[in-house]
């Protein structure tokens, strides 16, 4: 599907400045001088004293097991009403739609149009797509020129697949984190770790040590801030974009007067250890994320040291050695490396950009690889989004609790809307959280992003002068996100929505000498609400939400001197269902009635009241499950079957 000629467009410069790299929404970079230079100076005139200003550049505002991540994916929790938006239950993470769906079908003709669409225009030279699910890919799609630096047009145009490896740019930092959370997993290492236990001779001044002591000559003689691991994987630890900077020397200057830098200037880990030592950290750690190449490679040898503490410095490993042995040889990822390989086989099927086309076959060192080096094809990465998707399944590199515990955000931006993790850039697509890490560098432009909420992701790789991938993630997600949403609550229907009932003898003396005991369950806006339980003639409902109000006593949530106050005439419910990540178990979000419809609460009424602390028969009284088509009520001994 999808496989698109288009023609070649323009020849590669030869020397393009290297810190032309354009951010995903930002001017990419020209083939021209004068253009790139009126850029820098008309848009990032501060920004550009940076060495790197714009490398590796992130996007800015992704029978199956039972214990699947994500069979209890969280969806951001605020809607636009500011109420609590429930976790979702998730079934796609046991059985994901197939790709012939009608919807499925329907939002891949729309994405192919599309994305055929784009691939025409002149600043790009190829699209290569992949949509992901826990059962692997449900759409690829290869769109342009696999060598778009190449003139003669005379033979058949190699058109971009699977199998084509582009440059995945700071995609690779989400390598380097993955490679980290194996060595702690391995007893190598500890996330809150400090760098220094695994980096000889680092150091970095005291928080306290601003530019004004920088500047008046004074030395940082406060104590020594403790950077860990977790810190560098999050951008959190205040260390500076791309050390060592440029000095430009006299400031302003005109565009005709700044200088350019080419591709091939190597990186001086001395220089940067230098610049590490000596500078002021741009904030203080844990203020906010400063997008750090730097900090990566520094995260990287961390890495290294950590594998190397207790072995012969013969047998240290790179970290392209680390990566091969840990993610690329157990997932198969066989067109995934960090130096263009000696085979003419893989070499021929490297996307290669029209302009920019030297980046194709830059070794960027040791230091950078974690940073930005890598390569891969969209075979790989699809092979690696699908074990993330399902990690208990075959060759999953990382446990299930792990992943569940890496898609977390470390800081949230303004409202919550945009969040950064441990690498993730993640961001609202079509309405549901994207975990997504993006890359850029000169004429390769990439993304990653994971759907928890409906177990898919999105694979990305672009070839061009046209760094932004941010709109091509978005158009994406806007065919495919109402797709799963609609196919989701209809399963969900199927399975758990109606009348359920069960007849027996009634226990209680006041009730007729037999009772039906009756729940009802309905799916609104994605989630399951239990409408009704009624049991021994009882509102079971009713019973907790009173027994839930006025906070409870003696630091627990129920209350039962609430339970006298006067029942509400219109009954209990409806009650929202939270999964529990195990397979058709729920718990009642009951809240707290004084506090739910309070604005801007939120979910915390229902996070701080699940599991209230009553039980009987030894069973919480909120918990509800499905077993072989039967709903479950253990705390009152109670089986129920479809209506």
């Amino acid at each position: 599907m999808g496989q698109t000629e288009k023609t070649a467009v323009g020849v590669s410069s030869p020397q393009c400045a290297r810190n032309c790299v354009s951010g995903s929404q930002r001017p990419a970079c020209s083939g021209s001088l004068k253009q790139r230079l009126a850029w820098v100076c008309s848009f990032l005139l501060t920004v550009a004293l940076l060495r790197y200003i714009s490398l590796f550049d992130g996007p800015y505002p992704l029978s199956l097991p039972e214990s699947s991540l994500f069979n209890n994916a969280m969806t951001w929790p605020w809607t636009k009403k500011n109420i609590c938006q429930p976790p979702s239950p998730n079934l796609f993470a046991y059985h994901p739609p197939r790709p012939s769906t009608d919807l499925i079908e329907k939002a891949a003709k729309d994405l192919d149009e599309y994305l055929t669409k784009r691939a025409s225009e002149p600043e790009i030279d190829s699209i290569s797509l992949s949509i992901v699910t826990p059962a692997g890919p449900i759409f690829i799609g290869g769109y342009g020129t696999l060598r778009a630096n190449e003139t003669d047009l005379e033979g058949p145009v190699q058109v971009v697949d699977e199998n084509s490896i582009y440059r995945i740019a700071s995609i690779s930092k989400m390598f380097t984190v993955l490679e980290t959370l194996i060595l702690r997993e391995k007893g190598l290492l500890n996330w809150d770790d400090p760098v220094a236990k695994f980096v000889a001779n680092i150091s970095l001044p005291a928080e306290s040590y601003g530019w004004a002591n920088y500047l008046k000559g004074a030395k940082s003689n406060g104590g020594e801030p403790r950077i860990s691991l977790r810190q560098l994987a999050s951008h959190m630890a205040g260390i500076g974009r791309d050390y060592p900077p440029i000095d430009i020397g006299k400031w302003p200057i005109s565009p005709e007067e700044f200088p350019s830098y080419t591709a091939s200037q190597s990186w001086d880990t001395n220089a940067t250890f230098d610049a590490i030592t000596r500078l002021p950290l741009v904030n203080v750690p844990y203020t906010y994320p400063i997008y750090s190449n730097t900090g990566f490679g520094l995260l990287g040898l961390a890495n290294i040291g950590a594998d190397s503490l207790q072995k012969p410095a013969s047998l240290q490993r790179t970290h392209a050695e680390l990566l091969k042995r840990d993610v690329f040889e157990p997932l198969g990822m066989t067109n995934s490396f960090f130096r263009l390989p000696e085979s003419e086989k893989q070499r021929a099927h490297i996307a290669v950009p029209a302009k920019n086309s030297e980046w194709a076959d830059i070794w960027m060192g040791d230091f950078m690889d974690p940073v930005g080096g890598q390569y891969s094809s969209l075979k790989d990465l699809s092979l690696l989004m699908k074990t993330l998707l399902s990690p208990t399944g075959a060759r999953g590199v990382l446990p299930a609790s792990v992943v569940r515990e890496w898609l977390r955000p470390i800081h949230i931006w303004g409202t919550g809307g945009e969040h950064v993790g441990a690498p993730w850039e993640a961001q609202t697509l079509a309405g549901v959280t994207a975990y997504a890490k993006g890359g850029n560098l000169p004429g390769y432009h990439s993304e990653f992003a994971l759907v928890p909420e409906y177990s898919f992701g999105i694979v990305l790789l672009v070839s061009g002068s046209n760094a932004d991938t941010v709109t091509l993630l978005k158009e994406t997600a806007k065919r495919y996100v109402p797709a799963f949403e609609k196919l989701h609550e209809a399963e969900l229907r199927r399975r758990f929505q109606g009348k359920w009932i069960s007849e027996r003898e009634s226990k209680s003396e006041d009730a007729p000498e037999s009772a039906k005991d009756v729940a009802e369950v309905t799916v609104k806006n994605g989630a399951l609400h239990l409408t009704k339980l009624n049991i021994d003639g009882k509102d079971v409902l009713q019973i907790l939400e009173l027994a839930m109000s006025g906070g409870g006593g003696g630091g627990r949530a129920v209350s039962g001197a609430a339970l006298q106050a006067k029942p509400n005439a219109k009954g209990g419910g409806p009650v929202v269902l939270w999964p529990t990540g195990r397979t058709g178990e729920f718990r009642m979000a009951l809240g707290r009635p004084e506090l739910n419809k309070v604005p801007e609460i939120g979910c915390i009424p229902y996070w701080i009241s699940l599991d209230f602390g009553a039980q009987s028969h030894g069973v919480p009284l909120d918990l509800v499950y499905w077993e072989r088509g039967n709903l479950h009520y253990p705390s009152a001994g109670i089986t129920f079957e479809r209506s």
